[in-house]
């Protein structure tokens, strides 16, 4: 008795790739998961101070924002009754490398460079080299989500985010 038959039936069936929903489903419970845990350690620190936000302020309200998007992206799926079967998407691993990358390299440079000039490098490349936008509306929203949100983080809410650690910047407000 002979395992060649079997064997040359298994080479030739390759595995079914996951389905698109199945794969969705797994995302949305993996982000409502993550929108619970943050939301509860939030709470281990203070929401709320006599000063204004606390330190569990932001992630507590950001967790809650992550986890009802979340709920409405498995409920707008829901909704729309994709086909079980369809294959997966593939995505570009170029484009999520680069995302990570200059995540990484922001996180990396936000001390030494501080908030401002650090979010407008990260917002220039990601809306002008890999969005493909034009130069003014890049600078307009560069600008707006880096000294912008700094000002309105400092002055409205007055929670200081990070300056430069270069005195020379550091000395113009940057």
């Amino acid at each position: 008795m002979s395992h060649e038959p079997a064997l040359a039936r298994h080479q030739q069936d390759p595995p079914a790739p996951p389905s698109a929903a199945r794969l969705r489903t797994g995302a949305q419970a993996v982000l409502v998961a993550l929108s619970v845990y943050v939301a509860a350690e939030s709470l281990s620190l203070s929401l709320w101070t006599s000063f204004g936000p606390g330190p569990g302020f932001f992630p507590f309200v950001l967790a809650l924002a992550l986890g009802a998007l979340a709920i409405a992206w498995f409920l707008q799926s829901v909704r729309a009754g994709r086909d079980e079967a369809a294959p997966a998407e593939r995505f570009e691993v170029g484009h999520v490398a680069a995302v990570l990358g200059s995540l990484l390299i922001l996180a990396a440079v936000m001390d030494v460079l501080g908030y401002q000039i650090s979010v407008f490098l990260f917002l220039m490349f990601h809306l002008k080299w890999r969005a493909r936008r034009s130069w003014a509306l890049s600078l307009v929203l560069a600008l707006a989500g880096s000294a912008g949100l700094y000002y309105g983080f400092g002055h409205g809410l007055m929670v200081q985010l990070p300056p430069s650690g270069i005195p020379f910047l550091a000395g113009w407000g940057l």
